[in-house]
């Protein structure tokens, strides 16, 4: 059993401050074994712990009791992060007085909670606490990790269901895999591989590595050869669609890899996908990235908010390390990054940040909030405000004494996954997937995927797509499809009815409305989005413009279809349109025809009055029930054939 490198430098440092081995009286009056002890003393600090040691032996040979010996071993052990040697150091010096240095009660529950033993580690720091006279900080210290040991107590006795896969050979490796990420089909896995290169700085290398799922199987992974270089490549985070790749490159004896420039430390790059071919990666620049450690990106699905840990790294470690955020502005650049509020910073450590394609439930590591000891796994979710609610642990034994990170949630809400060395693996670190507990999934999302093709030639066309919720939540996602092969995926939340609305140069707008309250998490909706050039006779079906039923008011949710419709007449502005309102077949004839004439006519007042659409520019006229693009006989047929519909009819008349 080994201390981790901080809880030794953590626990040694103290030690020395509490001056254990600059006592002047000694608890033996034996020359010889005071003699050996000074020695021991000398070659410690000069870095000789096996001198030292053999010399601490020297004495205690002399002196059974000499209790400053035993705590002079226990600096070592702990110096040389031996868990069990610093402990039985410990218990020896307790055992011959357990009051002559109380800070031992304090160094031994530290090193018990390391361990997992909660209630040793419990009943050892209260016995420091019972002393007066202790350091002030030390003894919050011993009053925080006592709150921890009886938080993991009670976590231990209601586990939550953990039962962790390995992903198999086709993902890992001997070598270490880590920080996982998933394309919104959950398709597409992206990973870092810690791999042996004799032409790296080390002679190791991270790289990324890619495995794609068919019928149910990862495939063996591939190097993402356009990415990788003899640097590191790190904690990538991949967008829904897959065609946006943020990471983590850091810099080695100045150099961040080839034809890559940094700010220092560690900074975040960004490449684009372009049919099957990547950019090259470029940095993020500034604000995003700064003389700081930035590193562990975590993308919103619709690729406008960027998640990402920042800290100051000093020559021995990081600090200050918390998450920020920032937001894409309309020309691309970014917004200043801003530390999550102290609600889910902490003056502790938070790392691996990961936000769900909800948009609204975030993941991410930290040694700050309450837990099991070490680094645990955390969820916080946005309020009706949009702010971040207090975090919620993950739960044991999903959490451990041990340090988690790594954990990626799937789109789904219910696969995580995450990695472990536990026993049984490939080698070293291994991908593993598991089953998240339901009380702290994120709400589910599906995916909607498609194609935008020219609607004559059938080939593809780079446009600009806007999803909204049609329902009146104030939420849009813009997005573009593929400017090589015109296709597009986005994630989306189930449950909700989505407008959507596509635009290109030279091409009407489309428009379409879908259902996603009946789609099974996971379960794609497919769209073919065929444009139109805007010549006369050319028409569209406004899918996103309401009226109440047998009404001629237009809903304040068309608004959003309107306005593109508006903005399109601006952008041609030589054209004329015609607006047409059609019905289904229930009723009277001549009440339907007449209801269609009037919502046709409300558009264009609508266009005229609230965009300052010349009314001029917009002929109307309603069709009642005879021109049905669907059965009557349905209730869907019949929702399809109530509709609005718009048609380029001519160019304006230049007089």
């Amino acid at each position: 059993m080994h201390l981790s490198k901080p809880a030794a430098l953590f626990l040694s440092l103290l030690f020395a401050v509490c001056g254990v081995s600059a006592q002047q009286k000694y608890s033996v009056e034996n020359k010889r074994a005071v003699k050996s002890y000074e020695n021991a003393i000398n070659a410690f600090d000069g870095r000789n712990s096996e001198l030292a040691l053999k010399l601490l032996d020297e004495a205690l040979d002399r002196e059974p009791e000499f209790i400053e010996a035993f705590l002079l071993k226990f600096e070592i052990f702990a110096d040389a992060r031996d868990a069990e040697g610093a402990e039985e150091a410990l218990r020896s010096a307790l055992k011959i007085n357990d009051a002559y240095f109380p800070n031992a009660w304090y160094f031994l529950g530290f090193i018990q909670l390391q361990q997992g033993r909660y209630a040793e580690a419990e009943a050892s720091l209260s016995r420091f606490t019972g002393f007066r006279n202790v350091s002030p900080e030390m003894k919050s210290r011993a009053e925080s990790a006592k709150a921890t040991c009886a938080f993991a107590q009670r976590a231990m006795e209601k586990p939550v269901a953990f039962d962790p896969k390995n992903m198999g050979e086709a993902v890992n490796s001997e070598h270490p895999e880590y920080y996982p990420c998933l394309t919104a089909d959950g398709r597409t896995l992206l990973y870092t591989r810690l791999v042996r290169d004799p032409e790296a700085f080390r002679g190791k290398n991270e790289d990324f590595f890619v495995s794609v799922r068919k019928d149910g199987e990862w495939l063996p992974s591939m190097p993402l050869a356009e990415i990788n270089t003899p640097f590191n490549e790190g904690a990538p985070t991949i967008s829904a669609d897959g065609r946006v790749l943020i990471f983590t490159a850091c810099e080695i004896m100045g150099d961040y890899g080839p034809g890559r420039k940094g700010y220092g430390s560690c900074d975040l790059f960004i490449a684009y996908r372009r049919g099957d071919r990547w950019t090259r990666p470029e940095n993020m620049g500034q604000p995003v990235n700064s003389k700081f450690w930035e590193t562990q990106p975590s993308l919103s699905a619709d690729g406008k908010t960027l998640y990402y840990v920042r800290g100051r790294q000093t020559r021995s470690e990081i600090r200050d390390q918390d998450i920020y955020v920032t937001k894409q502005n309309e020309d691309g650049t970014w917004t200043k990054p801003e530390p999550l509020p102290p609600t889910v910073n902490t003056p502790g450590k938070e790392e691996s940040v990961m936000i769900h394609p909800d948009g609204e439930t975030l993941y991410f590591a930290s040694d700050g909030h309450l837990g099991m000891g070490g680094m645990d796994l955390f969820v916080s979710r946005k309020d009706e405000n949009g702010h971040w609610q207090k975090p919620e642990n993950l739960g044991y034994p999903i959490n451990t004494h041990h340090d988690e990170n790594s954990l990626h949630v799937g789109p789904d809400g219910e696969i995580a996954l995450f990695a472990s060395d536990r026993p049984g693996g490939f080698g070293g670190l291994d991908l593993y997937s598991f089953t998240l507990p339901k009380a702290v999934r994120p709400v589910p999302v599906t995916y909607a995927e498609g194609i935008v093709v020219d609607d004559l030639s059938g080939k593809p066309v780079e446009a600009s797509l806007e999803l909204f919720d049609v329902d009146g939540i104030d939420e849009t996602w813009g997005f573009a499809s593929d400017p090589v092969d015109g296709t597009f995926l986005i994630a989306l939340p189930t449950g909700r009815t989505y407008g959507l609305s596509v635009k290109a140069p030279g091409y009407l707008y489309h428009s379409e409305q879908f259902e996603l309250r009946r789609q099974a998490a996971g379960e794609a909706y497919a769209i073919e989005v065929r444009l139109k050039k805007p010549v006369e006779g050319s028409a569209i079906v406004l899918r996103n413009v309401f009226f109440d039923t047998d009404k001629d008011v237009v809903q304040s949710r068309s608004a959003g279809e309107l306005q593109t419709l508006a903005a399109f007449m601006s952008e041609n502005p030589e054209l004329r349109i015609r607006i047409s309102g059609h019905t289904d077949d229930r009723g009277d004839e001549a009440y339907n025809l007449d209801l269609s004439k009037r919502r046709a006519e409300a558009v264009r007042a609508y266009l005229a009055d609230i965009f300052s659409v010349p009314a001029e520019r917009i002929e109307t006229k309603g069709y009642g029930a005879s021109k049905p693009v669907a059965s009557n006989d349905t209730a869907e047929g019949r929702a399809k054939n109530r509709r609005t519909e718009f048609e380029v009819i001519g160019k304006v008349r230049q007089d």
